[in-house]
C-alpha cells in the first residue's frame, strides 16, 4: 500500500473516484486571521503519519491563530515547525491531545510531470469545505515547467527553480498549499499563491514541484535552518530608527537579531502613532498587504509612504488582532 491507501500495482491504473477519495484525505483546511484583502483560509498537505503538514509560508502562518481541519472534521491547533523563505514553504504540526495516525503523502517519493500531462489539484478553494466536507478537486494539464517571475504588489515570488505552469484556474482564494497529483494520483507538487506575472500582469496558475520542496522539508524536519538567500539591506530603502521615532513616534526593539520581531517598545505622546492608538507591546504583523517579519521590514515598509497618506497596520495585541490607521505626518 502507498501512504495514502492507493494500490502499488504499476500495471493497474486506479479509478478516478479512488484517486480523488484517497488524496482528499491528505489535504487539510487551514483557518486563521485574514487581513485586508487577504483570505482567512487556506490549504495544507499532510506529509507524515503523525500529522506534519506542508503549506505556503503566507500571512496565515505569520499571523498565528491557525487551526487545521482534517478530512474527518477534526479540528487541531497547529504548531509552526519551521519555514523557508526561498521555497515559500512552512511546515506545521497538528497539535493532538492523543497520538493519532493521519493519512499522508510521501513527499520523498514524488512523481514528475511533462508538458501535456493531465493532473489533479486538491484544495480548500473558496472556503467550500469547513468541516468533514471533502476539499475541491480540479482537473488540468501541465502547460510547461519554467522559472516564474511573478508576485503581488511588492512581494516577489522567491522560488528561483522551475515551477509547473498549469492550464486550469487552480490558484484561487484558499487554494495555496493544496496538493497536485498526476492522473494516477501520484503527488507531484504544491499549489502556490494568487500572484501575477511581472511582464504580462496576468494571474498565474502554478505549483512548486515536490522534488524542489523535498530538500527544504527534510532540512526543517532534521532541526536545521534552511539557508535563505536574503536580499541585501542596501537594496532596500530603510527608515532609520531615529527617523521612525521622530516622524511617526514609534520606537521598536533594537535589531540585535537577524530577524528581530517588530515589537513596539515606546510610543511618543502626541505623535502620529499615538493618534493611531498604537501601544507599547504591539507586534506589527502587516503594513497594508505586506507581511512584516522584522524591524527591518517595518522600517522598509514605512519608508515608501508619502506625507498625508493613511497606512493600515495590523498588530498582535494581547493575542488578538487589531487594525490601526496611521497617517503619515
Amino acid at each position: 500500500m502507498l501512504a495514502s491507501g492507493l494500490t502499488a500495482d504499476e500495471n493497474k491504473t486506479p479509478s478516478v473516484p479512488d484517486i480523488v477519495e484517497s488524496r482528499q484525505e491528505t489535504v487539510v483546511k487551514l483557518f486563521g486571521a485574514g487581513v485586508g484583502n487577504l483570505d482567512s483560509y487556506g490549504s495544507g498537505i499532510i506529509i507524515s503519519e503523525d500529522g506534519l503538514v506542508a503549506t505556503v509560508w503566507n500571512h496565515l502562518v505569520n499571523n498565528g491563530f491557525l487551526t487545521a481541519v482534517t478530512a474527518d472534521g477534526q479540528r487541531h491547533e497547529v504548531i509552526v515547525v519551521g519555514t523557508s523563505l526561498k521555497h515559500d514553504l512552512a511546515i506545521l504540526r497538528l497539535d493532538t491531545a492523543e497520538p493519532q495516525k493521519f493519512p499522508f503523502i510521501d513527499y520523498k517519493s514524488s512523481g514528475a510531470l511533462k508538458t501535456g500531462d493531465g493532473l489533479l489539484a486538491f484544495s480548500n478553494e473558496y472556503h467550500v469545505a469547513t468541516g468533514n466536507e471533502p476539499v475541491s478537486v480540479m482537473h488540468g494539464v501541465l502547460a510547461c515547467e519554467t522559472p516564474l517571475d511573478a508576485g503581488l504588489g511588492r512581494w516577489q515570488f522567491p522560488v528561483k527553480s522551475p515551477v509547473y505552469l498549469i492550464d486550469a484556474i487552480v490558484n484561487n482564494s484558499g487554494a495555496a498549499g493544496g496538493l497536485v497529483t498526476d492522473s494516477r494520483g501520484v503527488p507531484v507538487g504544491m499549489l502556490g499563491r494568487e500572484i501575477r506575472h511581472r511582464d504580462t500582469n496576468m494571474w498565474v496558475n502554478y505549483a512548486v514541484p515536490l522534488r524542489t520542496l523535498e530538500p527544504a522539508i527534510s532540512t526543517i524536519l532534521s532541526g536545521q535552518r534552511v539557508r535563505d538567500d536574503e536580499p541585501e539591506e542596501e537594496d532596500r530603502v530603510l527608515l532609520s530608527d531615529r527617523k521612525l521615532t521622530a516622524v511617526f513616534g514609534i520606537t521598536v526593539l533594537p535589531a540585535i537579531l537577524k530577524k528581530t520581531p517588530a515589537y513596539i517598545d515606546r510610543i511618543v505622546p502626541g505623535s502620529a502613532a499615538a493618534a493611531a492608538e498604537l501601544q507599547r507591546g504591539d507586534l506589527v504583523l502587516m503594513v497594508e498587504d505586506d507581511v512584516i517579519q522584522s524591524v527591518e521590514d517595518l522600517r522598509a515598509a514605512l519608508a515608501t509612504h508619502r506625507k498625508g497618506q493613511s497606512i493600515s497596520l495590523t498588530v498582535n495585541r494581547n493575542d488578538s488582532l487589531a487594525v490601526k490607521t496611521l497617517v503619515v505626518p
